[in-house]
């Protein structure tokens, strides 16, 4: 079985959790909180990923940048 392609559905399954954001340059965003998943605007507009890092305000991602990402465990955090 391949792998799935990461688009908007993905992303929107993680909105209100913790996860590590692992972008196609090789780099890891570690404990971000997703708050949201969302087109930008009209048809043809980047879709956005927004993402907030404890104790930091809020940050968008270009869904096109991350290549994966993984839930944290809940239990682990609290």
């Amino acid at each position: 079985m391949g792998m799935e392609r990461f688009n908007l559905n993905v992303a929107r399954a993680f909105v209100g959790r913790h996860v590590n954001l692992h972008l196609k340059d090789g780099s890891v965003l570690v404990n971000v909180y997703v708050t949201d998943a969302r087109r930008q605007g009209d048809s043809g507009k980047p879709t956005i990923l927004c993402i907030a890092k404890p104790k930091t305000l809020l940050m968008q991602v270009f869904l096109r940048e991350i290549e994966w990402m993984e839930q944290l465990n809940p239990f682990v955090l609290d």
